[in-house]
């Protein structure tokens, strides 16, 4: 969160009483100065020195209070990016509602900061806020984005370009009315963990640049109308646990390069139009926990190596063409 307001320290009566006693019976005072003169103190300059020091602490409580708007202005980028994407809000949501340069935008609803200037927003939490609109690419400009969840809201069109997006971690922006990807929409998004764009209106293929975020361990493209095939370049994300493609229209052979993903534990295919055999390498997936593949098209003997997948609880495969023995 951003800076809190000061609290101005509280004077008793009883010292201010005496401050005031001491300076008016202050004997008058004198010292020796190079030259053997000698300076007359008055008994009035305590008194303004107490008031210099009045004035100094009322302009440092005037500072602290206007904090917030001073830090506005030193931090015009968050501020800007934030007031673009409530501009690409089509409806009046009561989320949005002290969205303005009043305050600073670090108290605003769904924004939090950082902790020590220059503040920066690191979450925006909007979920289920009733939001109607589209994405707009100046997000992209919260380079100290850590999280960023928009799901459950009434966005459409396209996600932009957010290359800017270095340090954020999870991006859900999953059962809204989405209906396309940019293909370098994440494309420059190296610390990305976890994405959910599930249950949207999605068309076009996955974004193969999506294989080349390493830290991806969560990737969720259920219930959309994604066509292609599965991404090869997937093969190549050696921290992802959970693969989620159930219920598109995704194509094409099972992806020889799905057996490099040995921290693999949920792959669900389900519900699309995916043919061929299932390979042999299946069985590299020796912490896989889940393995959906039913309402497919697959056919062939199941691999043998289906044996070696001994964490294996959940297992669908109907609605397919398989064919010979149960491994």
């Amino acid at each position: 969160m951003g800076p809190q307001p000061a609290e101005h320290p509280t004077h008793s009566s009883h010292t201010t009483t005496t401050r005031q006693t001491h300076a008016e019976t202050a004997p008058v005072l004198s010292c020796c100065v190079p030259g053997g003169a000698e300076v007359m103190r008055s008994p009035k300059q305590p008194a303004k020195l107490a008031m210099l020091l009045l004035l100094a602490f009322l302009l440092l409580c005037d500072e602290v209070g206007n904090v917030h708007g001073k830090t506005i202005h030193e931090n015009s980028v968050d501020l800007h990016a934030l007031l673009d994407f409530k501009k690409g809000i089509t409806n009046d949501p009561p989320a949005l509602s002290n969205w303005n340069t009043t305050i600073h935008f670090c108290l605003w609803n769904g924004v939090h900061c950082t902790t020590t200037r220059p503040f920066r927003i690191s979450s925006l939490n909007l979920t289920g806020q009733n939001l109607q609109g589209h994405i707009t690419s100046s997000l992209g400009n919260l380079s100290f984005l850590n999280q960023l969840d928009l799901s459950y809201n009434s966005l459409f069109g396209t996600i932009p370009i957010l290359n800017h997006l270095q340090q954020v971690q999870n991006f859900y922006v999953n059962n809204n009315n989405l209906t396309g990807i940019n293909p370098d929409a994440l494309s420059n998004c190296s610390s990305l963990v976890s994405l959910d764009f599930s249950s949207n209106l999605l068309v076009g293929i996955i974004p193969p640049k999506l294989g080349f975020l390493l830290n991806l361990e969560y990737i969720n493209f259920k219930s959309n109308k994604l066509e292609g095939s599965v991404p090869d370049e997937f093969g190549k994300l050696p921290k992802l646990q959970q693969l989620l493609l159930a219920d598109n229209r995704l194509s094409g052979e099972f992806p020889q390069s799905i057996g490099n993903l040995t921290s693999l534990k949920n792959l669900v295919l389900t519900g699309n139009n995916l043919s061929g055999e299932v390979p042999q390498s299946i069985g590299k997936l020796t912490q896989l926990i889940e393995l959906s593949l039913g309402n497919n098209k697959f056919e062939g003997p199941l691999p043998l190596s289906l044996g070696q997948l001994t964490q294996l609880t959940r297992l669908f495969l109907g609605n397919n063409k398989f064919e010979g023995p149960i491994p």
